[in-house]
């Protein structure tokens, strides 16, 4: 009997132990974004790990990365219910962190294109999207947000309002209005404009997926590959 409650001892010491050198992190392990949809070649991974091909259904959790190849699209949706579209050729990084009284949502757009439809956000909530030089604050509205070959960032608004801050040197802040567009440049500066039918034209195209598919039947089942036509 004694025998038996040693080794039982034994075994609640070395859970205590596991326990111990390995601490849960709620903010790493937070699942913040699922991928909802995926068109050709879309990949994420975690940390140092290899990039891995991006499922639907797959779930992001914060400081993970996400990249499109060419002509592919990533669509990805928050527990709020806040949907972005990450167009081609794109990079991003999701961050979470869930405080007592609400979500902090940050993606970080290093290079490239993605559309944002966010609901509106409580009091405790807030949106964010970064890129090198700017930083947006997003509050139940819908735009794009582009870094340019330059450097700078573009941020359109089609319906809301949009907080637009400057990460260079010379740090600005503009409110942006639905038909809005600024240029964040790298130096700090904003140029606030109309947008023009060019620009309007950009996100148009930018929101849809112009989506095709081919059905290809194997002697395993029939599989639906999802592609994109020319904008």
């Amino acid at each position: 009997m004694k025998s038996v409650i040693k080794i039982f001892i034994g075994i609640i010491s070395v859970f205590i132990l596991i326990a111990a050198s390995n601490p849960v992190n709620t903010s790493k392990q937070y699942n913040a974004v699922i991928v909802t949809k995926v068109i050709q070649d879309v990949k994420h991974k975690s940390g140092n790990d290899d990039w891995t091909q991006t499922k639907p259904l797959t779930q992001l959790k914060t400081n993970d990365l996400l990249k499109t190849g060419i002509k592919s699209v990533a669509v990805l949706k928050f527990v709020d219910g806040s949907i972005l579209r990450v167009r081609e050729k794109s990079t991003i990084v999701i961050y979470a962190d869930k405080k007592e009284k609400g979500l902090i949502k940050n993606t970080r757009l290093e290079n490239g294109k993605l559309i944002f439809d966010v609901n509106k956000q409580s009091e405790d909530d807030k949106f964010i999207i970064t890129t090198p030089t700017a930083v947006a604050t997003v509050r139940g509205t819908a735009g794009l947000v582009e870094t340019l070959e330059d450097g700078s960032t573009l941020v359109f608004v089609e319906r809301g309002v949009v907080e637009v801050e400057s990460t260079g040197q010379l740090k600005e802040t503009k409110v942006l209005e639905a038909g809005k567009v600024s240029i964040v440049q790298p130096d700090g500066t904003i140029q606030l404009s109309d947008a023009n039918e060019e620009q309007r034209k950009n996100f148009s195209n930018s929101n849809k997926t112009n989506e095709k598919s081919i059905l290809i039947q194997t002697n395993r089942g029939n599989f639906r590959i999802y592609y994109l036509d020319e904008e």
